[in-house]
């Protein structure tokens, strides 16, 4: 993996609050990787227009909506995953996005920003940096500590445990036993 490039993965809406616009100021300072950006959204022309201005448009790939299955292998190549919304209120606060699970499912480590319910499920696994970084020059440099980690075999045990822990199989009987607990379920 040393001569081919890294890859950074976003897999989501793009919308304003997500981070993109960050990582794409700290794609300038990384070298040997690209940024895959899996999903739409209102802000996706934006984005394209800042990484052409940035002459970064061969080391960024929109790749728009895809199926399920074509998202798995995607987010199985990628060297790291990246959640770095925005403290832009409550929703955001206190998201725990589906993609985070995907990274783990796919024991892919995560950087995401250090909010609480994100920060909290990547710190106490250690799968990967939470961090309050908003400086496009030092997230890069968390952004190559972690792909240097990662080739080294850092997260590995760990994105193993948090896999088994935390998928729908465990989490099915706490939902169907709060469908019971309600009533709705006999």
């Amino acid at each position: 993996r040393d001569l081919k490039k890294q890859i950074i993965i976003y897999q989501g809406s793009l919308n304003v609050g997500r981070g993109l616009e960050l990582m794409i100021d700290a794609m300038q300072y990384l070298e040997n990787v690209s940024f895959v950006i899996v999903g739409s959204g209102d802000i996706e022309e934006d984005l394209k227009k800042q990484a052409r201005e940035k002459n970064l448009g061969d080391r960024i790939e929109f790749r728009g909506r895809v199926l399920p299955e074509e998202l798995i292998p995607l987010t199985l190549s990628a060297d790291l995953g990246i959640s770095l919304e925005e403290d832009l209120g409550l929703n955001y606060r206190y998201a725990l996005p589906n993609k985070l699970f995907d990274y783990i499912q796919c024991r892919v480590p995560v950087l995401c920003s250090a909010l609480p319910e994100m920060s909290r499920i990547v710190d106490s696994y250690g799968i990967g940096i939470s961090s309050k970084e908003r400086d496009p020059e030092k997230l890069a440099g968390i952004v190559r500590y972690m792909l240097k980690e990662r080739a080294g075999g850092a997260w590995m045990a760990a994105l193993d445990r948090a896999a088994l822990e935390l998928c729908w199989e465990n989490e099915s009987a706490i939902y169907l036993e709060l469908l019971k607990d309600c009533g709705v379920m006999d």
